[in-house]
C-alpha cells in the first residue's frame, strides 16, 4: 500500500493561511488528485497492455473512504500482472486451485488431480497474447479453406442460430515455430509448434455456438430482441497433478508492471507542480 499524504499544517505554512480556513479547498484539492490519479492508471493501462488489460481494470477501483480519503485498489486476482512473474515458475498448483468460472478440478483413479484447460482462438486482437497471434491467423486460414465463417454466427435452414459443437477437425503442420521462446512450443524451429508430448497447438480445434445467459442464468436477448449468441473456437488441453516437474505448464515470464508505484510517483509530482500550484492562485484570486 502507499499513502499519498498531505499535511493541512504543512500547506497552509507554505501558503501563509491558517490550516482550518483552507482545509475546505485542500479537500477539493485531495478529491481532484485522486480521481486524477485514478485516470492516470486507467491510461497507463490501456496504452501499455493488450491481452491482461481486461483482467487488470477490472480489478482496479477506486473509492472515497471517509471526507479525508480516497482509495485506488486493486484485487488480488490482478497482482500478477502487477507484480509480474517470474520466467521459469511451474504453474500447476495455480491452474488446479478451485476457482469460480474455471471449470472443475477432478480426480483420477490414480488418485492424481486434473482439469481441463481451454485456449480460445477468436479472441479480439486486443485481447489476444501476441504469440498466439499467429495461431489465431492459421485457425482463419483453415476455416476459409473450409468454407467456415470465422466469426458470423452460423444459422440453420430456419434462419435460427445453431447451437453445440458445430465443427471439429486438426491443424497438424501449422504455424511453424520460427524460435525459441514464450509462444513457440517444444522441438525444433520450423517445426510445428507442438506441445511437450507432441501434439500441435491446433490439434482437435472446436468451433462451438452457445446461447448467452447472465449470471442469474437466464437468456440475454439482442437488440433485435432475439436470443444472443456467443462464438467460440477452442482447443482443450489437460493439466494435471502427475505433470509437476516435467518441465511443462512452465510460465515464460511476466515483466513487473508496476502501475500503482508508478501512480505513487505522479500522484507526489502532480500534487506539487500542478495542482498545489493551483490551489495556491484560486488562494490569492479570493
Amino acid at each position: 500500500m502507499f499513502r499519498v499524504e498531505i499535511d493541512a499544517g504543512q500547506v497552509a505554512a507554505k501558503l501563509g493561511q491558517v490550516p482550518e480556513q483552507i482545509m475546505p479547498l485542500l479537500q477539493k484539492g485531495a478529491s481532484a488528485l485522486a480521481a486524477q490519479t485514478h485516470a492516470h492508471v486507467i491510461q497507463q493501462v490501456q496504452e501499455k497492455l493488450k491481452s491482461t488489460r481486461e483482467k487488470y481494470l477490472s480489478a482496479l477501483h477506486f473509492s472515497q473512504v471517509n471526507d479525508h480519503t480516497w482509495l485506488v485498489s486493486l484485487e488480488k486476482e490482478a497482482f500478477w500482472i502487477e507484480d509480474g512473474i517470474e520466467p521459469g515458475r511451474e504453474m500447476i498448483d495455480d491452474l488446479l486451485k478451485a476457482r469460480p468460472g474455471k471449470g472443475p478440478v477432478k480426480t483420477a483413479a490414480d488418485g492424481s488431480r486434473f482439469r481441463v484447460i481451454p485456449f480460445q482462438h477468436n479472441k479480439a486482437p486486443t485481447r489476444t497474447w501476441d504469440p498466439a497471434l499467429a495461431l489465431q491467423e492459421t485457425v482463419k486460414k483453415e476455416l476459409k479453406n473450409r468454407g467456415i465463417p470465422y466469426g458470423k454466427i452460423e444459422s440453420d435452414s430456419s434462419g435460427a442460430p445453431k447451437v453445440g459443437l458445430l465443427h471439429k477437425f486438426d491443424i497438424m503442420n501449422a504455424p511453424l515455430k520460427t524460435h525459441k521462446g514464450p509462444g513457440q512450443g517444444w522441438g525444433l524451429p520450423n517445426e510445428v509448434r507442438k506441445g511437450p508430448t507432441g501434439i500441435p497447438f491446433l490439434q482437435g480445434v472446436r468451433v462451438y455456438q452457445n446461447l448467452v445467459k447472465d449470471k442469474d442464468g437466464n437468456q440475454v436477448l439482442d437488440k433485435m430482441g432475439q436470443p444472443k449468441v456467443s462464438r467460440q473456437i477452442m482447443t482443450f488441453r489437460i493439466v494435471s497433478s502427475k505433470h509437476k516437474g516435467t518441465g511443462r505448464w512452465v510460465h515464460p515470464g511476466l515483466t513487473p508492471r508496476k502501475f500503482l508505484d508508478e501512480a505513487y510517483r505522479w500522484a507526489n509530482e502532480t500534487w506539487e507542480n500542478q495542482i498545489l500550484p493551483e490551489l495556491q492562485k484560486e488562494l490569492e484570486g479570493k
